[in-house]
């Protein structure tokens, strides 16, 4: 019986509006990059500012607040490039490559892609620095890298492993362990095989298995949860409602305007005042009742204040009156009542804010430390003794852990700050 063969199918044969379509369900603006340089037509097509303006409420969800670089540029695609320069550098302190003398080569492969959603979850997960005048260095996450291994000689899922004089020091350098250790003081010759322990091994779950948890499950590649006890507890406090009130409001602008009418360098902006004007007003709001409300939760002051009427946010209008926008703030604030009804707390809200970006690096990790198709075992290697990764010692500011397989490592590092007294 002779095989029917289909016929050839080429995409350049359907129609503008089509191939505009197709582009519009492109969720990352790397692939829609990629996408339009195939050739000059559908360059011509994703280059439209309505696809690009899409994109950048998709990928700056809940986080416009947080956005200190803008970008002065009027056109979407433009403005929204120039972001992506902005928040693709990376940092010159965290190393290039390992070296061992066994002949193993660790070789940095961080993509511009990769390199922009390790900015992304940073800002995503912004804390308000501690103003302990003893704690000199803090930024909650510093830096997440990952490295192609070369002659992978050593096999790191050997339980009981012993590790050489070598690799114990180059890991240590790795995770910067010397020279953030407070401890180092008064023990300037402390061995650095302190530094390293092997954690665990995992294969098809290991993103889940060596990882903590947080309220919508593995938060690799970090290393530390800032939720604790989430349900009662709801540590984002007023910058993760700040957080849930500029998603509300995004869908507002998105939902009155198009790109044609209201730039992103614009929307940029009009976010970043009416979440600041709103914060003042809530934190006035608690010092106004503060004998009612300091035992409750956020969200329960939220619902509270818009089920009884207690502000009529005179000055989120005034706001959105002075940008010229056909937009209510009592139309927002009660949709922001409505948005934290749907989740346990605010820390609930956040979380599913920060896992975009959480699952989005993940596929990147993946493609380097347990590639498609590929059977790998992965190990979590600490390289840094902090206590707060299960170390024992509180006086070390670097948390940080190597996830080692076959092919490629992740290394995460935290710089949590510690009192220097």
């Amino acid at each position: 019986m002779s095989e029917t063969m289909a016929p050839d199918f080429n995409l350049m044969e359907l129609p503008d509006l089509v191939l505009y379509n197709i582009c519009s369900f492109i969720n990352c603006p790397f692939d829609l990059l990629h996408f339009g340089n195939t050739c000059s037509r559908l360059r011509k097509i994703s280059i439209s500012s309505s696809l690009w303006w899409s994109l950048a409420f998709r990928w700056f969800k809940g986080l416009w607040i947080f956005m200190e670089d803008g970008s002065t540029e009027e056109n979407a695609r433009n403005w929204l490039i120039e972001i992506i320069r902005i928040y693709c550098k990376r940092p010159v302190t965290t190393k290039f490559g390992c070296h061992f003398t066994n002949g193993e080569v660790w070789n940095r492969v961080d993509t511009p892609k990769f390199r922009f959603l390790v900015s992304m979850i940073r800002t995503a997960y912004t804390r308000d620095k501690d103003d302990h005048p003893a704690v000199l260095f803090e930024q909650w996450l510093y830096d997440i890298g990952l490295y192609k291994r070369l002659e992978p000689l050593l096999d790191f899922a050997t339980p009981g492993i012993e590790f050489s004089r070598d690799i114990v020091t180059e890991l240590s350098a790795l995770g910067q362990a010397a020279e953030r250790d407070l401890r180092r003081r008064k023990q300037p010759f402390k061995d650095p095989k302190y530094y390293i322990k092997r954690i665990a091994s995992s294969k098809d779950s290991w993103i889940t298995d060596l990882f903590p948890e947080s309220p919508c499950g593995s938060i690799c590649p970090l290393l530390m949860s800032p939720f604790q006890d989430a349900s009662i507890n709801e540590t984002s406090g007023i910058q993760g409602l700040a957080m849930c009130l500029s998603v509300v409001f995004e869908k507002h602008l998105r939902n009155h305007y198009k790109a044609s009418s209201l730039s992103l360098q614009k929307i940029w902006e009009i976010v970043k005042v009416f979440t600041t004007v709103f914060v003042s007003e809530i934190l006035d709001l608690l010092q106004s009742f503060q004998s009612r409300f300091e035992a409750q939760s956020l969200k329960l002051v939220v619902l509270a204040i818009v089920d009884e009427n207690l502000s009529d946010f005179k000055q989120l209008q005034v706001i959105l009156d002075h940008f010229g926008l056909n937009i209510k703030s009592k139309d927002v604030i009660n949709d922001l009542a409505i948005y934290l009804k749907r989740y346990k707390g605010v820390d609930f809200a956040v979380d599913e804010i920060r896992s975009y970006f959480r699952n989005a690096i993940n596929e990147e990790i993946k493609n380097v430390v347990s590639p498609p198709g590929s059977d790998s075992i992965v190990t979590r290697i600490n390289i840094t003794d902090s206590d707060l990764i299960g170390g024992d010692n509180y006086k070390q500011e670097m948390s940080a852990a190597a996830f080692i397989s076959d092919y490629g490592v992740l290394v995460t590092w935290h710089l949590t700050g510690r009192t220097r007294f």
